[in-house]
């Protein structure tokens, strides 16, 4: 695979910065109560209960982030982020896509367990759709959970120019009123104090440290506010769609019930106080009734280091949770919930390690695996059917979220058995100089797939590689 074969990281992160739409109050009358909270749902062309067909072009846009000043973007149908695609566990997606904007793009699905023609990968799974051309997307939605996509060409540029949305999948056969839900897709964007769009920078350290936007958008916006009925519990499903910032999320003391990560609802809730999202990460949190009506709570992202010799971010205000008088019965007790999630079985399991590296220069920085950028690589082995080990070894001093294109995999404990409470995932965040272990299953889904750190700046800068599943 020579460079030009490497398909480069599309920035493509844009939160619903288009959809300014005024706060919501209360819930809308959809049996699950979810909120399109500034979202814009992607319309269904297909009356048939079973496929969800959708219309999707990738067009330039102007839209303002800086008050008063207008910032040139790349977006799905002209809104920051992407319409919000819904469609229940089961359906059949088809995504007819159109390229509108003057250089090549692609879509990648990220998380679904999809064939790996429909994964989005140019010169791996498909061709770059050129400037004017159309492409046919088309696949089963095997799994519940919140899910989204974005460009995986060029991808630190276009995401960061507002490529990005979400996709809930639904689980039919979950309780209805889990709480009033809200689907938030967290990000930034870098602009000048004229609106324009900044690109991404050079310099070593730069890309060492990753392109954290200064400007911080909740579903495209800064600092919303969300109206929450007084008396009903919350359930925010989250999705990290940012470039490089990592969001470790805090509510005034309070701690928040954690039901789903990547791959849908854990094996059983777990309480958390601060959850911390790193690149691509999604997580489904419950919180009781915040209050009496006239009062507010700040959702802020709390300061959080990536790296060993990087300083602490800056306290983000996210989301302000202003409670209004309840226009619907109180949430009732939350029913027990469980999911039954069948553990990896590794023994014997071949065991593969991936190594994290970096080659820091004054003038550059290359960033690999095993040693060795990804345009250099040699592609991983595996038969459909079978189940690996990978050893991810960090040997940088500093965090990378790994995420494995087309399989869930499972953390690994010490004694090698799946970690408690048991999860599906497809990115984890690998703390500096740490190693970890994941149990993954390779279902038949033959195919070359990539892997790589979510850290856009890390992957142009080299740190990807390649999975080879053959039958």
């Amino acid at each position: 695979m020579t460079d030009s074969h490497v398909p480069r990281f599309a920035l493509f992160s844009l939160l619903a910065l288009g959809c300014a739409s005024p706060a919501l109050s209360g819930a809308d009358t959809d049996a699950r109560s979810r909120r399109d909270f500034g979202l814009t749902e992607a319309r269904d062309l297909d009356a048939s209960p079973d496929v969800v067909s959708i219309a999707l072009r990738a067009t330039p846009s102007a839209l303002e982030i800086v008050p008063g000043k207008t910032t040139p973007l790349a977006t799905y149908a002209g809104t920051l982020p992407g319409p919000l695609i819904v469609a229940k566990r089961g359906d059949r997606l088809d995504v007819h896509f159109e390229n509108g904007l003057a250089e090549p793009t692609t879509i990648h699905f990220h998380g679904i367990r999809l064939p790996n023609a429909m994964d989005g990968v140019p010169d791996m799974t498909q061709s770059a759709v050129q400037p004017g051309a159309t492409f046919d997307y088309s696949f089963t939605l095997p799994d519940a959970g919140l899910y989204w996509y974005h460009p995986h060409y060029d991808t630190l540029a276009e995401l960061g120019s507002g490529l990005y949305g979400a996709i809930l999948v639904e689980d039919p056969e979950e309780p209805s009123d889990l709480g009033d839900e809200s689907v938030l897709v967290l990000s930034d964007v870098s602009v000048d104090a004229q609106g324009a769009l900044l690109p991404p920078s050079s310099d070593p350290a730069a890309v060492i440290a990753g392109s954290d936007g200064n400007v911080v958008l909740v579903n495209g916006r800064v600092h919303p506010t969300l109206d929450v009925q007084s008396g009903r519990r919350q359930r925010l499903r989250i999705v990290n769609a940012a470039r490089a910032r990592y969001f470790s999320l805090g509510l005034a003391g309070r701690s928040f019930l954690q039901i789903g990560s990547d791959g849908g609802r854990l094996e059983r809730p777990v309480s958390v106080e601060n959850p911390v999202l790193a690149p691509a990460e999604r997580v489904d949190l419950l919180l009781d009734p915040l209050g009496d009506a006239g009062t507010s709570l700040e959702l802020v992202a709390l300061p959080i280091a990536r790296g060993l010799s990087l300083p602490l971010s800056a306290q983000v205000p996210l989301v302000t949770l202003r409670v209004v008088p309840a226009e619907s019965a109180p949430s009732a007790p939350l029913p027990t919930l469980s999911r039954t999630i069948t553990p990896i079985d590794t023994s014997g399991a071949e065991q593969v390690t991936i190594a994290l590296t970096v080659d820091e220069g004054a003038a550059s920085v290359s960033m690999g695996i095993n040693g060795v950028p990804g345009s250099a690589a040699q592609p991983i082995h595996a038969l459909v059917g079978s189940t690996q080990v990978l050893v991810v070894q960090n040997m940088t001093p500093y965090a990378h979220p790994f995420h494995l294109h087309g399989f869930f995999f499972q953390p690994l404990d010490a004694s090698g058995a799946p970690q408690a409470p048991l999860e599906q995932k497809d990115t984890i965040n690998v703390p500096p100089v740490t190693e970890i272990k994941l149990g993954v299953h390779y279902d038949d889904r033959p195919g070359m797939w990539m892997f790589h750190c979510h850290i856009l700046d890390h992957a142009e800068a080299g740190m990807m590689g390649m999975l080879h599943v053959m039958n």
